[in-house]
């Protein structure tokens, strides 16, 4: 974009390095978007079958799983993108971001890292950067902040695998003792 001073075109500063890539990015940041909430909802599909050491981490809000709403979300991005709706698009991913500031948290609260869960974090973050407008800092931090202290109010989460509090429940009972 060539600014104008006084009828005269001013040369824009030239940007190099990071600045350079993140300029050609945002050129192409709906079809990024609609790739990288693809990539998402591929993430929490893998997770929600996935058997492996972190598959006892378990979220709901309102009784609904994390990995639904999620996919739901990463969903509802596409289409923002694909309709290019910046505000509300950029609304979402702030309050994305909240969220996954504070699941970050109760992961590092409890020691339990779900590479899953951060990689679909990393997602939003990328998002996040790619379509961080200045003037609208101020939606921004308002979504981030709201979406921070509902999901604190509404989030249940718990680490314990799922064998664990039968069998806490059975040496309660005597049920292994001799």
């Amino acid at each position: 974009m060539i600014q104008m001073k006084n009828g005269v075109a001013l040369a824009e500063p030239r940007k190099t390095g990071v600045f350079l890539i993140m300029a050609q990015l945002r050129d192409k940041r709906y079809i990024l978007n609609v790739v990288l909430a693809f990539i998402a909802i591929g993430i929490e599909i893998y997770y929600s079958i996935c058997a492996g050491a972190c598959s006892y981490l378990k979220g709901t809000i309102f009784g609904i799983g994390l990995q639904y709403i999620g996919i739901s979300y990463m969903v509802v991005l596409a289409i923002l993108s694909i309709v290019k709706k910046d505000a509300l698009l950029l609304m979402l991913i702030s309050a994305g971001v909240g969220v996954e500031f504070y699941l970050i948290g109760f992961q590092v609260w409890h020691n339990t890292y779900c590479p899953y869960c951060l990689a679909f974090a990393a997602v939003i973050f990328i998002l996040f950067a790619l379509n961080f407008e200045r003037r609208n800092k101020f939606l921004c931090i308002a979504s981030m902040a709201l979406a921070l202290i509902l999901f604190a109010i509404f989030f249940e989460g718990s680490l314990a695998p799922a064998y664990s509090y039968t069998f806490q429940n059975n040496l309660a009972e005597g049920a292994f003792c001799a």
